[in-house]
């Protein structure tokens, strides 16, 4: 994938219908908000998986953008634009809890975390969770 550009831009509002979930043009969709370890789920389940609408800016969000671009690009994904929501596509009978889940790196507590470990870990998650849909 060459960059964030791909991703889709629904110019429309979300409506949540439970904790984390909306709905945006017919599609089911878990919302990521703007932290490192949910926008890289977002650039490794990738354009498919994933759109984004237009967000207002947080009061510090150069701060955000920092600590977020940071995490990214520690994990080999590039900064992400600025100015977006992000949502990643449920599969049918997918809950919240299933994605998070399937794509949690299973690290010993206390231990050092290597991000692109925990992209590799969102890899194979997505992958399987998406094989079974």
């Amino acid at each position: 994938m060459t960059g964030w550009n791909l991703f889709l831009v629904v110019d429309a509002e979300p409506v949540e219908v439970s904790d984390g979930v909306v709905l945006l043009e017919g599609r089911r969709l878990l919302a990521l908000p703007d932290n490192g370890y949910q926008l890289l789920l977002a650039w490794v389940a990738g354009p498919r998986r994933v759109v984004r609408t237009p967000a207002p800016m947080h009061p510090d969000q150069d701060v955000v953008d920092t600590f977020v671009n940071s995490y990214l690009v520690e994990a080999g994904a590039p900064p992400r634009p600025r100015g977006f929501a992000w949502y990643l596509d449920l599969p049918a009978g997918v809950a919240p809890a299933d994605v998070w889940g399937a794509v949690g790196e299973r690290g010993e507590r206390g231990s050092p975390v290597d991000l692109r470990r925990v992209r590799e870990a969102m890899q194979r998650g997505l992958a399987a969770l998406y094989d079974r849909a």
